[in-house]
């Protein structure tokens, strides 16, 4: 009997690091073949040039980004998250020689942006169909890294439910032990004590150890682990953090010498703050130029209909809690600029008929975007409280100040789940922090075109 061809998730690697640069490549030819192909002949040697430095740039960019990490155990929204900054990388650094080397006017404009939006886009897609179709039909072919389990609880069962559903992985979880057999309806049946296990591991040459046991059970760890040191098994500690209820990217990090979990930091530290500055930029400057005709327009009616400047600015705490002052069109009669103020509510004599039109519809919100583009506040994130509303609910809602490790929005989860405008109970804004962690724990630059686009479509030109 002939024998089967065996693949591994490894074996893409030299596969997608050919791809992920040769179709960056074939984009751009495509478009310029499409949109300019008599570019093609009278400027080759420049459109040769431009390839050739888009080549090398995604190398490097590919790789600094993360892009070939490991597979298993990484999520497509991760690695399309890296895809992602690794594309901005390669367009910065376009930019930046064509600056450099004055050649920026040579190239088209058109076909650079296209290409920044398709490449990452069918690359995410190739990942989405290996990942959920191309392995699923050589699932049998699969070369399986065998894999036992410490641990015969809720998080072994969640080990089990995520390789069952995850087939590229190349997982197979061969056994579970623990310190006792817990059989029973509904529980794993245990092949043996931990005990048993590093010579389990030795014996059948494992090449995954999942220990998925509670962090009190400190001394049967290491006890364990001590057992596995003549193994050549990888060995992955999962413990139970679910006592950390508003636990914020968490990772792992090396303070003084010391290996630690970060229990809490932002998500926009390193490139993904990069990234998520630059989607800030892109899609602010972006709104603006679509929308500055509209605010024109609404600048003459605030003047045409009541007395006072046209802009309201207000101070507002931000990133790591420092004060800023937020943009807005006054909707008021009265300019309440200062730290204590009486928050509007429904039919509030205050608000100006012309201002109650831009309320309903959100267009007050508008010059928020020159706070993005300045970088005290970012598109996608929660909504910044005034001052006064600052100090009132940090001394009595649990995680409050946990929304200000990041920049706050000027749309957000809150809003979309009916958390917008006036807070009536406790209860409303220990709802809105609850969406606001959740942002917070789940980011991705995806999440936020999604929380865009709703936004677009839940609030804009509401009657």
């Amino acid at each position: 009997m002939e024998p089967k061809i065996r693949i591994s998730p490894h074996m893409l690697d030299p596969f997608h690091r050919i791809l992920d640069v040769g179709l960056g490549i074939l984009i751009l030819l495509g478009l310029y073949y499409f949109f300019f192909p008599e570019s093609l002949y009278s400027k080759s040697t420049h459109i040769s040039i431009l390839f050739s430095v888009t080549a090398a740039l995604a190398v490097v960019s590919f790789h600094l980004a993360g892009v070939y990490k490991e597979w298993v155990g990484s999520d497509l929204v991760s690695e399309c998250n890296r895809i992602i900054a690794a594309i901005f990388l390669v367009f910065s650094g376009m930019l930046l020689f064509g600056y450099a080397f004055k050649v920026s006017s040579v190239y088209s404009r058109r076909v650079v942006l296209a290409a920044m939006f398709l490449w990452p886009l069918l690359l995410c897609l190739e990942r989405f169909v290996v990942r959920k179709f191309v392995f699923r039909i050589f699932a049998d072919n699969l070369v399986s890294r065998k894999a036992v389990v410490a641990g015969c609880g809720d998080l072994a069962r969640s080990l089990e439910a995520w390789v069952d559903g995850n087939p590229w992985s190349g997982i197979k979880i061969m056994d579970y032990f623990d310190s006792a057999n817990r059989g029973g309806e509904g529980a794993f049946s245990c092949a043996g004590s931990l005990s048993d296990l590093p010579e389990y591991v030795k014996e059948n040459h494992i090449n995954l150890v999942f220990i998925a046991l509670p962090m009190r059970e400190e001394s049967v760890i290491d006890e364990l682990l001590q057992g596995l040191a003549d193994t050549t098994a990888q060995i992955f500690f999962f413990p139970d953090m679910s006592i950390f209820k508003h636990l914020v990217g968490s990772e792992v990090a090396h303070v003084a010498g010391q290996t630690a979990i970060v229990l809490r930091s932002s998500p926009f530290e390193g490139m993904n703050g990069l990234i998520k500055r630059l989607e800030d930029l892109l899609i602010a400057s972006i709104i603006l130029l679509a929308v500055s005709p509209f605010m024109l327009v609404i600048a003459l009616g605030i003047k045409l209909t009541s007395k006072g400047p046209v802009l309201f600015k207000q101070w507002r705490y931000g990133l790591e809690g420092e004060p800023f002052q937020i943009y807005k069109f006054r909707t008021m009669k009265v300019l309440e600029d200062g730290y204590d103020f009486t928050p509007a509510r429904d039919r509030d004599p205050r608000i100006t008929n012309f201002g109650l039109f831009l309320r309903k519809n959100s267009l007050d919100e508008l010059p928020q975007f020159f706070n993005v583009l300045n970088g005290s506040m970012s598109i996608v994130g929660p909504r910044p409280h005034a001052v006064k509303m600052n100090e009132d609910y940090r001394k009595h809602i649990h995680g409050y100040m946990l929304r200000h490790i990041t920049k706050p929005g000027i749309t957000g989860l809150a809003q979309l789940n009916g958390y917008k405008g006036e807070v009536r109970t406790d209860e409303d804004m220990q709802n809105r922090i609850s969406f606001d962690i959740e942002y917070l724990q789940n980011w991705s630059v995806l999440m936020d075109l999604k929380i865009i686009v709703k936004t677009v479509y839940k609030f804009a030109w509401r009657q």
